[in-house]
């Protein structure tokens, strides 16, 4: 767990990452004496959401622990604002109303289950970050979607929509689910 100073230093980061890449500027030089402590230098999975005034304007990032936390927060806060295919790339004007949030995930875990009933009743008990994978289509939600989408069969839905499958996937072999949960904290958090 982070605490609310190394919270801060991270939200900071990607503001500053996105505001560097505004200005064409070189992107941040991480360092040690920036960011001491071994929680910032080791891999972790993490995902940057951007919003404006509630509405979504962009979110990316890596399910699995790939490379430094600080690294993957500046990469994603860029990637999130300029390269989230859903939307054109964040603009000078749009900065200062631009809410950043930032989710450090687990180790996905795969789970088990016996039928698309199954599944989703494990899934509604815990509402957890949802991977879903068939064959070379692959999507996921982290766990806060499920308040936006609070029912299983709709969270299921929507998420087989997002990896190009269809619904009916859920019933046929091949279909494999994992789980992960997050720690989530956000500018307003502060």
């Amino acid at each position: 767990m982070m605490d609310n100073h190394e919270r801060r230093q991270l939200l900071r980061l990607a503001r500053e990452s996105i505001r560097m890449r505004l200005l064409d500027a070189q992107s941040l030089r991480l360092t040690r004496e920036d960011f001491p402590g071994d929680k910032f230098w080791q891999d972790q999975g993490v995902f940057v959401t951007l919003t404006i005034h509630g509405e979504l304007r962009g979110c990316i990032g890596t399910i699995l622990p790939v490379s430094p936390l600080v690294e993957a927060v500046a990469s994603n806060a860029v990637a999130a604002a300029f390269d989230d295919p859903r939307f054109d790339p964040v603009e000078e004007s749009e900065f200062r109303d631009l809410h950043i949030e930032i989710s450090l995930l687990t180790s996905p875990s795969e789970l088990q289950f016996s039928s698309p009933e199954d599944l989703r009743a494990r899934l509604a008990v815990s509402h957890p970050g949802v991977i879903l994978q068939k064959g070379l289509s692959q999507a996921t939600f982290l766990p806060q979607v499920w308040e936006e989408l609070p029912s299983a069969d709709h969270f299921l839905e929507q998420l087989c929509r997002k990896a190009g499958l269809s619904s009916a996937c859920l019933a046929q072999p091949g279909l494999r689910v994992f789980t992960y949960t997050v720690e989530a904290f956000s500018e307003e958090g502060e």
